[in-house]
């Protein structure tokens, strides 16, 4: 149910994140490592990819993630190269739809793309630079048109 957050120490190599293959903590957060050591990803790796919904059951999970989700998520990264490095892993999209680019977290970072985050509501969100800059306008538009929809429908 929990997971245990260390490093492997001496001549064996140190564990890496499922996703980015990096240790890069300082940029993707704490490197989690599950209970059997077989599922090792960096907690902000996990809460931007696309695929995965935090769990609430008492399966054992990985930073509030299902152990079982994560290992699908990493396998599904190994078919999506990132957009900046092209690399394998990149589980992470821009949030507008019809764009293709997808990131490792670190290098969503370095590619100047803007990450959006509001935890308190469960809001994790990427936009890559070519659309952080729409991003701010088309959630207003986006909100008003949903809301102008639901009044039409009720005056029917």
């Amino acid at each position: 149910m929990s997971s245990s957050v260390e490093q492997k120490k001496g001549p064996t190599r140190q564990r890496k994140c499922g996703f980015c293959k990096s240790n890069r903590d300082k940029e993707c957060g704490q490197l989690l490592i599950s209970e059997n050591q077989k599922v090792a990803a960096h907690h902000k790796c996990m809460l931007f990819s696309s695929a995965l919904v935090s769990s609430h059951s008492d399966n054992e999970s990985l930073g509030g993630f299902s152990i079982e989700d994560v290992q699908k998520e990493i396998k599904r990264g190994t078919k999506l190269m990132c957009s900046l490095c092209h690399c394998p892993g990149a589980t992470i999209g821009c949030d507008v739809k019809t764009c293709h680019r997808t990131y490792h977290y670190h290098c969503a970072l370095h590619d100047k793309a803007q990450i959006r985050e509001k935890p308190s509501q469960g809001i994790y969100m990427v936009y890559c630079r070519k659309h952080k800059k729409t991003a701010h306008n088309s959630e207003g538009t986006s909100f008003s048109h949903v809301s102008a929809t639901f009044q039409f429908q009720e005056e029917i």
